[in-house]
């Protein structure tokens, strides 16, 4: 039975219960291995454990998914103290440990014993990893038909445990071995595991037509969306998803169609007395503006949207007759203007932020595989978000290139 110390990663620091750490005799191998218990960001990471010696160059070890590593041949060769260091990677980020001090006995050696096999270096150990995943992945896929007609003779795939008799699935493979990657902009540019499949949301808030402040002189309306669209460059995938209605701010997954409407537009007609004069401010009616959170007024047709104020607790918006006393001299004046302007065609309109966004289903939605090497994803929204997991050889080369 091989000897099994703990080593424990949070934050920055590295450590064991065993002082010192004993790694066995100078010259033995084999017998010594270390568990590594993940804390924290730790858990996120790819980890590489590099050996000092006392003697001699280092050697890397990846840590497996099984987050156990067998201490290499290099590093017990001779007596003395050496330091072992973890590196923790992910797509833009490295972290590493303080060192973890251990010491290697004295042993006369002996004599006769064949020299062992060298540790590979950590590329090799890293790209091994992945072809081996690579290939078990395309065996799934290639023996899908005989596995649907043996199902009574083939073991079950169980994700949450590792046994000699419930496979993994080809996802959590990859779930296991790549590290998750998540970008927002417009466009994104990622680089995920081919065939993997990407997780694509897009979100937006309204328009206005026109630029600068608004105000009567500089009428600007509010535009909403009926339809997104999201690109892929490298094989010009576009995918074009509908919501129910029009939406003014929001967000919607591309491959669900699942999305919120967190954003919604007053329309004053003129019709009504939609200002009264109460208190010193002109208010739009009782549970007018359904919903709207506390400073929620985010955008004006006519009027600069900081004129404004709400009351969350009657569901209303006001204006300080103060505050537009340059402008009208009494709410009859405002409400003949409003009743113009709605006769005009170019009605006031007020755009508000909800407390509890409204769920939507939108068409069109569709799954998007990953391709290999670089996705880039853009959309006519304001911005788009990414998610999957990324390619072990693309994080290789971005390693050795620093």
């Amino acid at each position: 039975m091989k000897n099994n110390h703990e080593i424990i990663l949070k934050q920055y620091a590295a450590y064991c219960k065993e002082q010192p750490l004993y790694l066995g005799t100078a010259g033995s191998y084999g017998m010594e291995m270390l568990t590594i218990i993940r804390e924290g960001v730790w858990a996120e990471y790819d980890i590489l454990a590099a050996f000092h010696p006392p003697v001699g160059a280092a050697v890397q070890v990846r840590v497996g998914a099984n987050n156990q590593i067998g201490v290499p041949i290099e590093a017990t060769a001779e007596k003395g103290m050496g330091e072992i260091v973890f590196a923790g990677y992910k797509e833009g980020v490295r972290q590493i440990a303080v060192d973890v001090l251990y010491k290697v006995a004295p042993s006369s050696g002996a004599s006769g014993t064949e020299p062992a096999e060298p540790t590979p270096d950590v590329v090799q150990q890293i790209l091994s990893a992945a072809r081996k995943a690579e290939e078990i992945a395309k065996s799934v896929r290639a023996d899908a038909e005989k596995i649907e007609e043996r199902l009574d003779e083939i073991p079950k795939i169980d994700d949450t445990a590792i046994t000699t008799t419930s496979p993994w699935s080809s996802k959590q493979i990859m779930d296991t071995l790549c590290p998750p990657i998540e970008e927002t902009g417009n466009p994104v540019v990622c680089y995920p595991v081919a065939g993997y499949p990407l997780d694509v949301t897009v979100s937006w808030g309204p328009t206005q037509e026109g630029s600068g402040t608004p105000s009567p002189e500089n009428i600007r309306p509010i535009k909403g969306r009926d339809s997104v669209t999201i690109t892929r460059q490298e094989d010009n995938q576009v995918i074009t998803l509908t919501p129910p209605e029009t939406v003014y701010g929001g967000e919607v997954d591309a491959v669900t169609g699942e999305g919120n409407n967190n954003t919604k537009v007053i329309t004053l007609d003129g019709n009504e007395l939609k200002f009264s004069l109460r208190n010193g401010y002109y208010n739009l009616p009782f549970h007018s503006a359904p919903g709207v959170v506390k400073n929620g007024i985010v955008g004006c047709s006519h009027f600069n949207s900081k004129r404004f104020g709400v009351n969350t607790n009657y569901e209303f918006c006001f204006m300080l007759a103060s505050d537009i006393a340059d402008l009208f001299a009494n709410v009859d004046d405002l409400n003949a203007y409003l009743a113009a302007q709605y006769a005009a065609g170019t009605p006031v309109q007020i755009a508000y932020k909800l407390v509890e966004p409204v769920p939507f289903t939108a068409t069109g939605a569709q799954p998007i595989p990953a391709l290999a090497g670089a996705n880039t994803v853009l959309t006519d929204a304001d911005s788009v978000s990414v998610s999957g997991r990324a390619d072990l050889i693309h994080i290789i080369r971005k390693m050795q290139e620093k």
